[in-house]
């Protein structure tokens, strides 16, 4: 059994649920069907659509442009190549000068593929499920898949991916939101990283890198409609508890 565990952040809850949301009905079956599509990190780095794209998805390291700490970062020749050069300033504050280099991504961060999933909280001992965002309809679609067995699913992805052999990196888990006051200076980012405004879509991810730089459609082989079902962004707001089960509105096909 894989175990993912809880993310820190989630102290009111004690369990979860994953969703998948998508814009049309055919990404929706296509997912029920077992066939998941990975898209890259430089689609999410260079994507303009709000709440999609972020700048800093697959970044080898970030420095706080408004307050680099005296954090300086350069393009420089170091013997007969060129190299990002990293130099921290804090011993000695009056040799400091700003850098001009803010981010870097490493080629093999660019051919990373993902796959982003949102997380409901549930706190099953008070029988509650956590507010659903707003934002998410309009950022990612009305048409979703609820998970009904996570650790199956987990079980499924994983053996896919990892055993297939073509694939090196292979991770699943929540994202951490860095809240603004501690992205100053400079971080070492990983594809686990986020800066706290997307903290709304409590993403849960599956990554992988591959050997080259297009999207990925993971076909499981078989289907997950024993341990999902589709659902509509719409109704997210009726799932609840009632007399200790949680209840949950399945979307009719169309």
């Amino acid at each position: 059994m894989i175990d993912i565990g809880m993310p820190d952040s989630a102290i009111e809850y004690d369990g979860y649920m994953l969703m998948k949301f998508t814009t049309s009905y055919e990404y929706q079956q296509d997912f029920l069907n077992g066939n998941l599509f990975f898209n890259t990190a430089d689609f999410f780095a260079k994507c303009d659509d709000e709440g999609r794209g972020d700048p800093d998805e697959g970044n080898t390291f970030v420095v706080d442009y408004e307050k680099p700490n005296l954090i300086s970062a350069n393009l420089e020749k170091v013997g007969d190549a060129y190299a990002i050069v990293v130099r921290d300033y804090s011993n000695n504050p009056e040799y400091y000068k700003r850098g001009t280099v803010w981010d870097y991504s490493s080629a093999i961060n660019r051919r990373r593929k993902i796959i982003s999933l949102y997380t409901a909280f549930v706190n099953i001992k008070e029988q509650r499920v956590a507010p659903f965002d707003s934002r998410m309809k309009k950022e990612f679609g009305e048409y979703g898949i609820l998970i009904l067995n996570r650790q199956e699913f987990f079980q499924r992805v994983w053996k896919t991916i990892y055993e297939s052999k073509k694939y090196s990196q292979v991770a699943m888990g929540f994202l951490e939101y860095i809240p603004q006051t501690k992205h100053q200076g400079l971080i070492d980012w990983n594809p686990f990283l986020k800066k706290e405004k997307f903290a709304y879509q409590n993403e849960f991810r599956a990554t992988f890198v591959s050997e080259d730089d297009k999207p990925i459609k993971i076909e499981l082989g078989f289907s997950l409609r024993d341990i999902a079902v589709p659902i509509m962004m719409k109704d997210v707001k009726e799932i609840h508890f009632e007399n200790g089960k949680l209840l949950y509105p399945i979307a009719c096909d169309s």
